[in-house]
């Protein structure tokens, strides 16, 4: 296959991957919105660890640090994040996750996966096996490529 025909597979994955992500996230809402999707995701990855550079966060989300940092503000402002200044490098700023922030997000993930999974339910056996052994292929080759 030429890489023009699997860059097309590619952009197709991509657009259905956001429309699972829409469609995920339009049920979360109605399940109670706590929580933007720019949020979740920023707080699940601060999650990852204990404490993370704005400008390493912003890399990971592949956001400008500007938008990021307003999304930061308001995830301190609400308590779910802290700010701390590196002592060594007053210019370097620290985000981590506080008690309440773990709280929030872990109820969210628990509500994501819940959708997820009745997402995946409806699926038959041979398919959901399909589903899991080409994700893994997925994650796999994608981590070359990006």
């Amino acid at each position: 296959m030429e890489n023009k025909e699997i860059s097309k597979l590619l952009i197709h994955s991509m657009n259905n991957y956001q429309n699972l992500i829409k469609a995920t996230n339009t049920d979360r809402y109605k399940k109670g919105k706590v929580l933007t999707k720019k949020q979740f995701f920023t707080l699940v990855e601060i999650q990852k660890r204990e404490k993370i550079e704005l400008k390493n966060l912003s890399k990971e989300l592949y956001v400008s640090t500007s938008s990021l940092c307003i999304l930061l503000n308001k995830l301190v402002e609400l308590g779910y994040v802290y700010r701390e200044e590196d002592s060594k490098d007053r210019r370097n700023t620290f985000y981590g996750i506080t008690a309440e922030g773990e709280v929030v997000v872990n109820t969210e993930i628990e509500k994501f996966m819940q959708i997820v999974n009745d997402k995946i339910d409806k699926l038959d056996l041979q398919k959901k096996k399909e589903l899991e052994e080409s994700l893994q292929k997925t994650i796999n080759i994608m981590k070359e490529i990006i």
